[in-house]
């Protein structure tokens, strides 16, 4: 018989010191899977929209507020920038596209974005953020396309219309005048389209040119009413490789009146600055947990060699050596810690599914539940030198096990 078998029948012969064992070493893996998978894909679904669009072009102000605010509708626009700078930066020669994108509105706290229909028409390649599950796109001001996330909670279907709110927070003044048709709905994809509203930029513009606000007796100047045409909240722009980003964000902050950002390079320092704190703060947990479990299994195989010192004499007795004696706790330390492991690694991949359906269902933001990365890797490499090395004590009391004193022991 081998000694991965003796290992494996001692193991299950103590089946409530090993379940013990492998629950801790399963919570503590479970919490860093958790940590490291959910880390890993929120950084990539990030990155992949902030990779959509080389540029982001707008006013100037912080660089993260308006890449948040026009790629992923987080956040407050920084202001407006003059359309003809729209026009400008069509013209330069390594600009393949541009997207002019004006916002202020919203409904029921669904961003209300006023666009071209280029970016629907743009070759998107895989991504299909842009898609239409049913319906077309907006033909004539005041139509307009929800994202899936929209459609499905606000009920809406192709025909319904709807009004905006000026602003982005609640309670803001009702553009009831100036009613949306809906003639198209986008298909889900897990991006923040999910949850916006596509219409023309000219319907953005005509709604604040022309609406009048309630207390307006129709002489005086309406607050809401001025004309908004020669202006956009900020241009998305695609350029002819990627490695012009660099180049034309500099050009552009020296010729133009507005700032241009490199919208992935924001978001990698979000996660660099701010989520990497919080990332280290639950991996410690997560170690210290390991530490305990280690212990955990430590102090169940110490047990365990006091209890069995006579079986370890009559293996010696019937030709193990030392080495074997000594191997042999080392797999038992090592079977429990990699059973623990597989465990972990399953309830970590549950609570990111769980997580991964909440975060579609409330913010349009997919997540996959399984996902390996060099760190992963690394933290359960951690796992097992940790739980072979909670085996060295009492391999090593069992090394010392003597046989002609426990073979007569009673």
């Amino acid at each position: 018989m081998s000694l991965w078998h003796i290992a494996w029948g001692y193991i299950w012969s103590r089946k409530i010191p090993t379940a013990i064992s492998i629950i801790a070493v399963a919570l503590a893996v479970g919490l860093i899977s958790s940590v490291l998978t959910l880390r890993e894909e929120t950084r990539k679904r990030f990155e992949e929209e902030g990779q959509s669009f080389d540029l982001v072009v707008g006013a100037k102000g912080n660089p993260l507020q308006l890449v948040l605010s026009t790629v992923y509708y987080l956040d407050s626009p920084t202001g407006n920038i003059p359309y003809e700078d729209y026009e400008r930066l069509l013209a330069l020669e390594d600009v393949t596209a541009a997207f002019p994108v004006g916002m202020g509105d919203t409904f029921r706290g669904y961003r209300i974005v006023g666009t071209v229909r280029e970016l629907f028409e743009f070759e998107w390649g895989e991504r299909h953020a842009y898609r239409l599950s049913e319906g077309r796109c907006f033909d004539e001001p005041m139509e307009a396309v929800l994202g899936s996330m929209v459609a499905e909670r606000m009920k809406l279907k192709i025909g319904d219309t709807f009004v905006g709110t000026h602003g982005f927070v609640e309670g803001g003044h009702v553009h009831g005048s100036r009613p949306y048709t809906i003639v198209g709905i986008l298909e889900r994809s897990g991006t923040p389209n999910d949850r916006a509203i596509f219409t023309d930029l000219e319907s953005v513009w005509d709604v604040h040119a022309h609406d009048k606000a309630p207390e307006d007796d129709g002489d005086a100047a309406d607050e809401h009413a001025y004309d908004p045409r020669s202006q956009v909240t900020a241009v998305l722009v695609k350029l002819a490789s990627p490695a012009l980003r660099f180049e034309y964000e500099r050009l552009i902050n020296e010729r133009f009146n507005a700032m241009a950002v490199v919208p992935v390079n924001e978001v990698r320092k979000l996660y660099d600055q701010l989520l990497g704190t919080a990332k280290a703060v639950l991996l410690a947990i997560g170690y210290l947990v390991v530490v305990v479990s280690s212990l955990t299994i430590m102090l169940g195989l110490y047990m365990a060699i006091l209890q069995r010192k006579r079986d370890l004499a009559i293996m010696r007795a019937l030709g193990a050596t030392r080495g074997e004696v000594f191997g042999s706790i080392l797999i038992e330390a090592l079977l429990v810690t990699g059973l623990g492991l597989v465990v972990g690694w399953v309830l970590g991949a549950v609570v990111c599914w769980g997580l991964g359906i909440y975060l579609t269902k409330q913010f349009g933001f997919h997540v996959n539940a399984i996902s390996f990365s060099a760190d992963l890797i690394t933290s359960y490499s951690i796992v097992l030198l940790m739980g072979l090395a909670a085996g060295l004590l009492p391999a090593i009391q069992a090394y010392r096990t003597g046989v002609a004193e426990n073979l007569h022991e009673n």
